[in-house]
């Protein structure tokens, strides 16, 4: 398996392998945005029978996945192509990461992400392999005045039901994360990345 051709358009086609629905919408959402062809593959084995046929620039790799896990599918990838790989883990431990790399692993990214530390990181793997110098994109722009909109709004804005978006640094998390309380212990919703107030939530 050689390194696919860079394509004429510049849509490189990014595989992910993730048996969460929420997460890989979280992940395909902004790289649609970027302008890249983004697949889906519910577990390793099923991303290793479609490899033939996308022949992805990159894989966007979950750890812990049925029948084939993401290091062992970057060890059997990693020993016929040089394609970077990219593994999303919620174990953002040293021992983890070393593992990874050792197998084959090109750059880790913690769950839960940003759309634009996503998007960053991709592009970052993408330029070292193929030179790619297209804009860094991805992040949804899309702003609400208040802090609970309208299922309309939330829906547009592209968030799974039970996520919520900082409308100021662009995390986004399930809405647990976003509960915290006042100094009179009162429950409010506020960013745990920047603290920022300004977020959106998709209802459901």
């Amino acid at each position: 398996m050689h390194l696919p051709a860079v394509p004429s358009d510049h849509r490189f086609r990014i595989l992910i392998v993730e048996d969460d629905p929420a997460i890989v919408r979280l992940a395909a959402l902004p790289l649609k945005s970027a302008n890249f062809d983004v697949f889906v593959a519910r577990d390793g084995l099923e991303a290793w029978n479609q490899l033939p046929q996308v022949q992805p620039h990159l894989i966007l790799a979950d750890i812990h996945m049925p029948h084939l896990s993401g290091h062992e599918l970057a060890q059997r990838v990693r020993a016929r192509s040089a394609i970077p790989i990219l593994i999303m883990t919620g174990q953002d431990t040293d021992e983890a990461q070393v593992q990874g790399f050792k197998l084959g692993a090109d750059d880790y990214i913690a769950k839960p992400f940003t759309p634009q530390l996503l998007t960053t990181r991709i592009a970052a793997s993408l330029r070292r392999v193929y030179r790619y110098n297209g804009p860094i994109a991805g992040a949804i722009t899309t702003k609400s005045p208040q802090n609970k909109p309208d299922n309309a709004t939330a829906v547009s804005a592209g968030l799974p039901r039970g996520f919520v978006r900082c409308d100021s640094c662009g995390y986004i998390g399930p809405e647990w994360k976003f509960d915290t309380r006042d100094n009179e212990g009162h429950v409010i919703e506020r960013c745990p990345h920047c603290h920022n107030k300004e977020i959106t939530f998709a209802l459901g």
